[in-house]
């Protein structure tokens, strides 16, 4: 079994000191099946703002890059990405204005799917919709 997280679980767990303990409780068991999306990476990085966080989330990164349980995007995600984006675009118009934000997601998927990955994440309503257009495994886990 592997596991990639979506940044979502992860910024959940920051948000106070009982996230990070329900965090812990529910993740730390699962660290050694668990993959690091790199756009996952790219998100978190992005949005830590302050040095601390930012410390927090290099560490994470480097831990994970050292035992080589990253996982990016290779040409072919690119690819297919475009073709589910697409025709999210065509058949589901209500998501158009979200479709730049929803790429992430979809890469995340397709990058999990192929490494046979299960992407666990608190933000299931957008990943259902990519399950529309491509199958993956995927759990969603309920904010505490």
């Amino acid at each position: 079994m592997k596991v990639v997280l979506d940044t979502s679980v992860y910024v959940d767990a920051c948000r106070s000191a009982d996230a990070r303990a329900r965090f812990r409780r529910a993740f730390l068991p699962l660290l050694p099946v668990t993959y690091l999306a790199a756009v996952v990476a790219y998100e978190l990085r992005i949005n830590a703002l302050d040095p601390e966080t930012r410390g927090l989330i290099d560490a994470m990164i480097h831990a994970l890059q050292r035992t080589g349980r990253v996982v990016a995007p290779a040409f072919p995600d690119w690819v297919e990405a475009s073709e589910v984006i697409t025709r999210i675009e065509r058949k589901d118009r209500a998501w158009r204005s979200k479709l730049p934000a929803l790429l992430n997601d979809v890469l995340i998927a397709l990058s999990a799917r192929r490494i046979g990955a299960t992407v666990v994440t608190h933000n299931a309503r957008d990943f259902r919709l990519i399950q529309k257009y491509r199958p993956f495994s995927l759990r969603a886990v309920a904010r505490a």
